[in-house]
């Protein structure tokens, strides 16, 4: 029975392996990673990405997705996803929070889903209507975690020199003052004794205490991911491991060179390559190595608020991910066998936050963010934009005066409930130096989703439509 039920497990995952490879073949297949750090809004974008194309026949808002704006969408379901062993993404969810009284944010991503749109259409391709007059796009879009991202790069790194980076990282005054008491539990260590398991355990709880502390004061770059969001593995040894300081690891090394070996290096060594080989390298595998497509949210405004080490930490995150992902342009072997990404868009996040004309700000400051890391990737072939969106709008526009002068404000509700009217301030055009952060004078705020008047209209949201048309309108025409 069981060995039945297994061939029956391996013919869908065959059958469904099949599709893909016939769909790429015939260039209708989209899987697109949604990238994004901690409070970047990817469940939420993915929660109105879907809401906007189920509901584009009928009441979504979508002028330049130009399959819609022509007249040519047939229309768009939910199909089973193509992994049964991964989880369903929360859509349904993700809308009663959304639609509820009064509205609230869908919870955050805690491990990884999917999603499955087939999307019909009429073609507008001479060659495509000679076959037929219509095609389907499949649309394989997958959540994670925004925290086991920072992960991937660490394949490059043995414990050594992930140990001789986290002290580095430490030279940033606050982050060092965060790690006072992970320090002084790493002072009691005795390195001449025996692995004592319990004591590595209290020292790695205090070391992801540490790491938690990082994530509230608005640091990005936290690592390992899984430290502080375990999922199925909270309480496994594989996350019991933490850095040796490098006057402890200057003793180690100058022993081993006397043919001594020492346990306790041994011991983190191998929980440090375990951590890589049984956590990192399924994740990336599984999951990271087949995209076509790339939206990466960045989330700017809550970064300026948090201050420079915020800011700073955001954009070092940044560039540290593009490395993780296969990037260039894509002929029909690559779409089949090893599919690279070959349209990338860079997204900030939340521009319902600002006023309108700060937005062309927050799309500059973003481009400088990402500048050098950008021109490698264009290197590379990979067609790449960027832009100011909103997935769910949270806030109305109006008009005030300033000091005899006329400025737009901002009309939402709080995530408490309070109903505010402002002006947040001015969007720096470009990453700002350190003088900046001494007289910085905004506050972004944090709204909650606006009412709808019917739970059966597709969300509003600003330039959704655009990000719609620069990651799947060549694939629709």
């Amino acid at each position: 029975m069981l060995s039945k039920l297994s061939q029956n497990a391996s013919m869908q995952r065959f059958q469904s392996q099949a599709k893909v490879l016939g769909h790429r073949l015939m260039d209708h297949h989209v899987s697109l990673a949604v990238t994004g750090l901690s409070k970047s809004g990817k469940t939420a974008f993915i929660t109105s990405l879907v809401n906007q194309l189920l509901n584009a026949r009928g009441s979504s808002e979508l002028p330049f997705f130009s399959v819609v704006s022509e007249d040519r969408l047939i229309g768009v379901k939910r199909d089973v996803q193509p992994d049964v062993t991964v989880a369903r993404f929360a859509y349904e969810q993700g809308l009663e929070s959304l639609n509820s009284e009064p509205p609230r944010w869908p919870e955050s991503t805690n491990g990884v889903s999917q999603v499955r749109l087939l999307i019909k259409y009429r073609n507008q391709s001479r060659l495509r209507r000679l076959v037929s007059e219509h095609s389907t796009l499949t649309l394989d879009i997958t959540d994670y975690p925004g925290e086991w991202l920072l992960d991937l790069p660490l394949l490059e790194l043995d414990y050594l020199q992930w140990c001789q980076k986290f002290w580095d990282d430490l030279h940033d005054q606050i982050k060092s003052s965060l790690a006072e008491n992970f320090k002084a539990e790493l002072a009691t260590l005795d390195l001449t004794e025996t692995a004592d398991e319990m004591q590595i355990q209290r020292i790695s709880e205090v070391f992801t205490q540490f790491l938690h502390k990082c994530k509230e004061q608005g640091y990005q770059l936290i690592q390992p991911g899984r430290f502080v969001l375990p999922g199925e593995l909270l309480g496994a040894p594989v996350l019991q491991f933490f850095p040796l300081t490098p006057i402890q690891l200057k003793w180690v090394t100058e022993n081993q060179q006397k043919g001594e070996h020492n346990a306790l290096l041994g011991l983190l060594n191998s929980r440090f390559e375990q951590y890589q080989k049984k956590v990192i390298k399924p994740f990336y595998k599984r999951h990271f190595k087949r995209f076509d497509r790339q939206i990466i949210l960045v989330d700017c405004l809550s970064a300026l608020n948090m201050g420079a080490h915020s800011f700073n930490d955001l954009r070092k995150a940044i560039n540290w991910l593009l490395g993780s992902f296969h990037y260039g342009t894509s002929n029909i072997l690559k779409r089949i066998f090893s599919p690279n990404i070959d349209k990338l868009m860079f997204a900030a996040s939340k521009s319902d936050h600002i006023t309108p004309e700060q937005q062309s700000n927050l799309v500059m400051l973003l481009e400088s963010m990402i500048h050098e890391a950008r021109q490698h990737i264009q290197y590379e072939g990979v067609e790449t934009e960027s832009t100011a969106f909103s997935a769910i709008r949270t806030s109305q526009v109006g008009s005030s005066a300033l000091n005899g002068e006329p400025i737009q404000v901002l009309k939402g509700t709080t995530i408490e409930g309070k109903s505010i009217t402002l002006f947040p301030g001015e969007v720096p055009k470009e990453c700002p130096d350190q003088s900046f952060w001494q007289h910085q004078g905004f506050a972004f705020p944090n709204f909650r989703p606006m009412p709808k008047s019917d739970n059966k209209i597709a969300f509003p949201h600003i330039r959704l439509d655009h990000v719609l048309q620069f990651v799947l309108g060549d694939k629709l025409e």
